[in-house]
């Protein structure tokens, strides 16, 4: 059985998608660095909409990115959906 615990997609959606943890973790810090240094103007309370600009610039940046080379998923394949079987008169239909 091959070992597939390494498996990460390289395309350029995936890349930018898995960057997004690192960016709010890092935007987090220089806020709170922001504070302590100059804590009325940069306080907390007052530039948490930057969070959400990093949020939804990583999330453009996804979205418009291409998905050139994108692999799918080898360890949880989406099983075929079965076919549906044909229905034939249903009994108390007033035939």
């Amino acid at each position: 059985m091959p070992d597939n615990s390494n498996y990460r997609c390289k395309c350029p959606r995936c890349t930018i998608r898995s960057l997004r943890g690192p960016a709010v973790i890092i935007t987090l810090g220089v806020l709170f660095l922001l504070q302590e240094m100059r804590g009325d103007f940069f306080a907390f309370h007052h530039t948490w909409p930057i969070l959400l600009v990093v949020m939804g610039i990583v999330s453009l940046a996804s979205s418009l990115a291409p998905m050139d080379g994108h692999v799918e998923d080898p360890i949880n394949p989406v099983p075929p959906v079965p076919p549906v079987p044909p229905q034939g008169p249903v009994p108390g239909q007033g035939r």
